[in-house]
């Protein structure tokens, strides 16, 4: 029997690993690959502008090519021309770049390249480059040997732990697009580094640059229309029940500033239906928050001082909620996914809508209601 099961096993070997186009043939050395981690996309006059970026290490410092094309695949094509040194390696892909402009124009072919390409994931996060191009950010972000690869580590762990924004694949995006009409997408801010860094950093030199979370970029029907405040994208955290870690700037009874920071809280979003007709929406936050500073002074003086920041901290949450509502009704956005909410509620009133819901949605109400809990932070923990 084992000398048997030994001539089907040769012959897979010899298929495998011999003649043209066999295993063994498209085997690469790690060390001739380039793995890209970081590409950005803008638009150009004839087409589009490409940008990749791979990590550097100690030996070979922060790879960055760009290059142009009329298409993804045409610029990705010319870069694969100037780089025989090193093979271009994108499976490793962790997150794609739009520049401002590009995002206004529209994504639409953007995702639909990433969903047929079988280098790229579906799962990778998008970013919009707030006011700039995101060449510029990959281009110019770091030092000679840390990257813009680097730093969006950091911000992605940074983003995942906090509450004043949200990672966002591209088939969230796909998908909310698909469902909503609209979606949300963390939105960057280029600045300059907070800390001067080595010189030759960036392709030109000169002032070393970074980038930081800035709310996020509403998309509707696949382009760019407005950008959400860090205050609006913690409110978007409270809909969507992901709340993280946020600091809550309120004035105590003094008129001296005081810190909170939010821990915990979510909402509970009710359809307001009435007689088939939907009037709004009734929207009940809670919200944990704990004390980090109190103007100056080390304690609360008494359940007045804890009662008066707690009524602050809740209105400045129901502004927050109700400025994001706002700039869904003006936008005609549903960012929030409003429309699911309230077609699971009453299926057959939905039915008899009569009109689409974006038309409906700058008519429709709001009432909001927050209630929150201070406590003293080591004392959460």
């Amino acid at each position: 029997m084992r000398r048997l099961l030994l001539i089907p096993l040769c012959v897979m070997e010899l298929l495998l690993f011999a003649g043209p186009g066999g295993l063994r043939d498209n085997c690469r050395e790690v060390e001739s690959l380039l793995v890209i981690q970081t590409m950005g996309l803008d638009d150009a006059e004839n087409g589009v502008t490409l940008s990749l970026a791979a990590a550097g290490d100690e030996e070979r410092g922060v790879a960055r090519l760009k290059a142009d094309g009329v298409s993804v695949t045409a610029a990705m094509d010319r870069i694969r021309g100037y780089s025989y040194e090193q093979e271009l390696f994108c499976p490793h892909v962790g997150r794609l770049l739009l520049g401002e402009r590009a995002a206004e124009q529209g994504i639409e072919s953007t995702l639909a390249y990433i969903s047929r390409s079988p280098a790229l994931r579906l799962d990778m996060p998008l970013f919009v480059v707030r006011g700039g191009r995101a060449e510029d950010a990959v281009m110019n972000v770091g030092s000679a040997d840390r990257g813009i690869c680097d730093v969006m580590q950091m911000i992605e762990q940074d983003v995942r732990r906090r509450g004043e924004s949200g990672l966002t694949t591209a088939a969230q995006v796909y998908r909310d697009t698909a469902r909503c009409g609209s979606a949300l997408i963390c939105a960057l801010e280029p600045g300059p580094a907070s800390e001067k860094l080595e010189e030759g950093g960036g392709e030109g030199g000169g002032t070393p640059l970074s980038v930081a979370p800035a709310g996020y970029a509403v998309m509707r029907e696949g382009r760019l229309c407005r950008y959400l405040t860090r205050e609006q994208g913690i409110a978007v955290g409270f809909l969507k029940n992901e709340v993280g870690p946020a600091s809550v700037e309120v004035k105590d009874r003094r008129g001296s500033t005081a810190v909170l920071e939010l821990c915990s809280g979510g909402s509970r979003i009710t359809p307001l239906w009435e007689k088939g007709r939907l009037r709004g929406f009734s929207v009940q936050c809670e919200a944990r928050a704990g004390i980090l500073e109190l103007g100056g002074r080390g304690a609360l003086r008494g359940d007045l001082d804890e009662d008066y920041l707690t009524a602050q901290l809740e209105a400045t949450l129901s502004r927050w909620v109700s400025e994001t509502f706002q700039a869904s009704k003006e936008l005609k956005a549903d960012f929030l996914g409003l429309a699911e909410i309230a077609e699971r509620s009453d299926p057959r009133a939905w039915r008899g809508l009569g009109q689409a819901f974006v038309d409906l949605l700058p008519e429709l109400e709001l009432e909001i209601t927050v209630r929150a809990r201070l406590s003293e932070i080591k004392d959460m923990k």
